[in-house]
């Protein structure tokens, strides 16, 4: 794609179809399932935070959540040594795959191979009940996250046993299983925070490009309009739409303009960073890519950024991280 020059704050949007609208509008622009979450991540359910419930033993929770936060912090640090203290000598603990590890020992192993290469992941604790079993034994239900490095995110069922052992509470015992499959809705919740609408404006040359996310009827698709102005008059619109491809298992976006072009795109994300693949063709048959980053700073603004633009197979220049803020109001 060629280079962008004087409206770098117009390229809110900008793949390789939206960039055709802006040279368009412009007139200054020349053509051109882990492994590691499995085995072992679900240890994390030591402790848990508990949900209010009827049988549930005051003293006892508030106990259990600082053990919650202690087992959480090991975790981020992958200690393996202190996460494995969190069992009882004798406890037993099934994956979701039916893997059986039987007292601490193992347990300690399949801790250390899980976390070998694949340090720097977080986990969520959602506990939807817990009971007492007796004054010195508790069980609890609910859910686990864990959020990689690269930003995947996985999660399992579980159901915990906990013992009084020493003064502290213990995991006797430990059960996964699989969480049902999420909705396509529930896989683009990452994206949701850019619903709503976004203007970015250059007012040197009364130019602007504003886009508006909603979610289409039915919630499993996120959609967003976008329309180019010069001087308050419409000059081109172009349409995206966003979804969950089960195949491949990831996020997809098929982006089309007014003028006959379109792209598809594959969304990875790392933390509060996206990255937007995408090839195209433009009106005139060209084949285009880009690699588009977004970073978020806050609910209202994030930076824009596209690198490894080819055109027909040749090199075109970068755009420079910009960034974008959401319209008032919105």
């Amino acid at each position: 794609m060629p280079q962008h020059t004087g409206h770098g704050t117009l390229v809110l949007w900008m793949n390789p179809l939206i960039d055709r609208m802006l040279r368009s509008s412009l007139h200054t622009i020349r053509r051109m399932k882990s492994t590691f979450l499995v085995a072992v991540i679900s240890t994390a359910l030591a402790g848990m935070c508990f949900a209010a419930s009827v049988d549930e033993v005051p003293p006892e929770k508030a106990a259990i959540v600082a053990n919650d936060r202690a087992y959480e912090a090991a975790y981020a640090k992958a200690d393996v040594k202190a996460l494995a203290d969190f069992f009882t000598n004798d406890a037993s603990y099934t994956t979701s795959e039916g893997r059986m590890f039987s007292g601490r020992a193992e347990i300690e192993s399949s801790i250390r191979s899980a976390f070998a290469g694949n340090k720097g992941a977080k986990l969520a604790i959602n506990v939807d009940s817990v009971r007492a079993l007796g004054p010195e034994a508790l069980v609890e239900k609910g859910t686990t996250s864990v959020t990689a490095k690269n930003g995947e995110v996985t999660g399992e069922l579980y159901t915990a046993i906990l013992v009084k052992s020493g003064g502290n509470w213990k995991i006797n015992q430990l059960i996964e299983s699989p969480l049902p499959d999420l909705t396509p809705r529930e896989h683009l919740a990452e994206l949701e925070w850019l619903v709503g609408e976004w203007e970015d404006t250059d007012k040197t040359d009364n130019v602007s490009v504003h886009s508006q996310y909603l979610w289409a009827r039915g919630g499993n698709f996120l959609t967003r309009n976008i329309t180019v102005k010069k001087s308050g008059e419409v000059t081109l619109e172009g349409w995206q739409i966003i979804g969950w491809d089960p195949i491949e298992e990831g996020i997809r976006t098929w982006t089309f303009d007014g003028e006959g072009g379109f792209s598809e795109g594959r969304f990875t994300r790392d933390g509060d960073r996206w990255l937007l693949r995408e090839t195209g063709v433009t009106p005139d048959g060209d084949r285009t890519t880009a690699d588009n980053t977004f970073t978020k700073l806050g609910a209202d603004r994030y930076t824009w950024e596209s690198n490894n633009r080819t055109l027909d197979g040749e090199p075109q220049p970068s755009i420079s991280r910009i960034e974008i803020n959401r319209v008032k109001g919105q």
